[in-house]
């Protein structure tokens, strides 16, 4: 089993595990069905999930993180980064 992983989520601007990045995108957007919580202003315009996807993102393990290392934050402003979430998202 992997273990969980660790990143900086820019738009969230907080520290965020893989999974729960990806558990937000499910959400509905806008207004929700009774029962179910809509998802994150941030994560409604995020394109970094494009990012965390492809793993090109800076992670660390949960046990590093909760030992007090952090994750370093992405460049978005990369070359490489740019084309990436220009391709994926459009």
């Amino acid at each position: 089993m992997d273990k969980e992983m660790m990143f900086y989520c820019i738009p969230q601007q907080a520290y965020m595990s893989v999974s729960t990045c990806k558990s937000l995108r499910t959400r509905p957007v806008g207004k929700a069905p009774a029962g179910s919580q809509p998802m994150l202003r941030a994560c409604e315009r995020c394109s970094m999930h494009v990012l965390v996807d492809a793993k090109k993102v800076p992670t660390i393990s949960l046990e590093s993180y909760l030992d007090g290392t952090k994750p370093k934050t992405a460049n978005l402003n990369s070359s490489v980064n740019k084309k990436l979430m220009r391709t994926k998202v459009a």
